[in-house]
């Protein structure tokens, strides 16, 4: 079957269908089929966060991790309400057509009766008599996509947080190394009694766990978010082309404008834990400098300089290895949308 359009703002409708159900449905195309890809990655994520707390010596560290455990907890709380509310407000206006327009007129065109639900669908001559099941149907999709990204993106935030958390264990342990020493101190103690050698050696030994879970982050999500950002470029453009042609009608506005917004949201929420990483990898490096090393022995020092050299290079995220994820490369990933919207108008 051939479709012909008149109308350029049908084919950016089309066009961007296919681009924001995509969207929308990661959670069951990219999301859930590579992770079901990688569930023994994901396992051994989760298996190493179980080991990391029954690693915990001190309160203090506790402490440490159950604040950054609780910070990603605030995160994806405030990060599902958004996605709900996004959901719910596509079906409130889908709902709204339905309601107090005519759908029972049987001489009503097909894309007159997709229009009204929350995205296209194809049923044919049926769509006019089945119209209020398939929106039942549609809305029922729009819940379960959004509640499986909300899902995996809870779980990249709790990784990320998680590795934040440890790294700033590190940096707290390596900030007090020397700081009860007075000028007095032992240039070459034993190596039994040096406690500073034994401090600095068990965090070069977590630092590189730490850095091992960073990575196997890396390599769990580095693909999907390479499809994202792409995604995300291309259906914004869409959706800020389509929103100008519509500008006359409010209606054909709010639609586009809200999946926009959401995509905006996830991706900034994307790059944002990319940035933490970024900025909690270089800690230990940070706390290094403001200890006490030089009241510290030889092979103390050593050992600090074992670490500092692996944070010359913080840990990242990255999008296919290509783009570092982070607050700078996310404003000019949406430069560049912007510029790919006035370069098709």
């Amino acid at each position: 079957m051939i479709v012909t359009y008149n109308d350029p703002s049908s084919i950016l409708d089309d066009a961007n269908y296919t681009m924001n159900t995509y969207d929308i449905g990661r959670g069951s195309s990219r999301y859930y089929e590579k992770h079901a890809c990688r569930h023994l990655q994901l396992k051994t994520c989760l298996k190493t966060i179980e080991n990391d707390w029954s690693s915990l010596n001190t309160d203090t560290e506790k402490a440490i991790l159950q604040r950054h455990a609780s910070y990603a907890q605030h995160i994806t709380t405030s990060y599902a309400v958004f996605m709900q509310l996004t959901g719910i407000l596509l079906i409130f206006k889908s709902s709204m057509t339905l309601l107090f327009e005519d759908t029972t007129n049987t001489t009503l065109p097909i894309i007159v009766a997709e229009s009204k639900l929350p995205f296209r669908v194809e049923y044919g001559e049926k769509m006019r008599q089945c119209l209020f099941p398939v929106a039942i149907h549609c809305y029922l999709a729009v819940f379960a996509h959004s509640n499986i990204t909300i899902a995996v993106d809870s779980l990249y935030i709790t990784l990320v947080h998680h590795a934040c958390g440890m790294f700033k264990i590190v940096g707290q342990t390596l900030e007090y190394i020397g700081k009860n020493k007075g000028d007095n101190f032992d240039l070459k103690p034993d190596r039994i009694t040096d406690e500073d050698y034994g401090k600095a050696l068990s965090c070069l030994r977590r630092h590189l766990h730490v850095i091992e879970f960073a990575e196997l982050i890396e390599a769990t999500f580095t693909n999907i978010f390479l499809v994202g950002v792409c995604l995300n470029m291309i259906g914004g453009s869409m959706i800020g082309i389509q929103v100008v042609l519509n500008l006359d009608d409010a209606k054909d506005v709010v639609e586009p404008l809200t999946i926009y917004i959401a995509q905006l949201f996830h991706l900034f929420l994307q790059f944002w834990q990319g940035q933490f990483l970024l900025t909690y990898s270089a800690v230990p490096y940070e706390s290094i400098c403001r200890a006490n090393w030089y009241y510290t022995s030889g092979r103390c020092r050593k050992i600090l300089l074992l670490i500092m050299n692996r944070t010359v290079l913080p840990c990242k995220l990255t999008a296919g290895k290509i783009v570092i994820l982070s607050i700078e490369t996310f404003g000019v990933v949406n430069q560049t949308a912007l510029l790919l919207s006035i370069f098709l108008l």
